[in-house]
């Protein structure tokens, strides 16, 4: 039989050690690029999910039906927001109402609800207020730049209408 040296035992015995320590240097490696991509992905505040968005899947019809019923009746929705905010991150917010024959639509009540596309779950729900002749005013807080989703609900118009644009802010 072929006896292995002291020497070879224990360069056997060291070869065994690296190469076990190398794995699992690799493991403890993958495991730590593992935990901070999962820390990335569930802190960012980017990554959230629109607040009763499950709901709105689930009415998504409806939902659909009251996007295009200003069209529909043939009224003429604009909305304007000032392209900059004043000192205390407040940005106006006009809305104008008009019917298909060009005559103002002031007896709604408009809700309105903001958010911006980074902050998805930090939502400012407020209502604008009719200063006649079919317009509606208000100054939310939208003082931080990029894209800020902007939802209305008109109330009051006989039907279910709603109207959703997206503004681009730039410094």
């Amino acid at each position: 039989m072929n006896q292995k040296t002291e020497t070879e035992v224990k360069a056997e015995r060291s070869a065994k050690r690296f190469y076990t320590g190398l794995v699992l240097l690799l493991f403890a490696i993958q495991c730590t690029i593992l935990g901070t991509a999962l820390k990335l992905a569930v802190g960012d505040p980017a990554l959230a999910v629109v607040p009763d968005y499950h709901q709105a899947a689930l009415n998504w019809d409806a939902s659909h039906a009251a996007n295009g019923e200003a069209a529909r009746m043939g009224w003429n929705v604009q909305l304007e927001m000032s392209d900059v905010a004043d000192g205390r991150g407040m940005r106006a917010m006009q809305l104008h109402v008009s019917d298909r024959d060009g005559k103002p639509v002031s007896d709604l009540n408009v809700l309105a609800k903001v958010y911006h596309h980074a902050s998805a779950d930090q939502v400012d729900r407020f209502e604008l207020d009719n200063v006649g002749e079919g317009r509606y005013m208000a100054l939310p807080a939208m003082g931080r730049n990029g894209l800020w989703q902007v939802e209305l609900d008109l109330q009051n118009a006989g039907k279910p209408m709603t109207l959703v644009k997206t503004f681009d802010f730039k410094s």
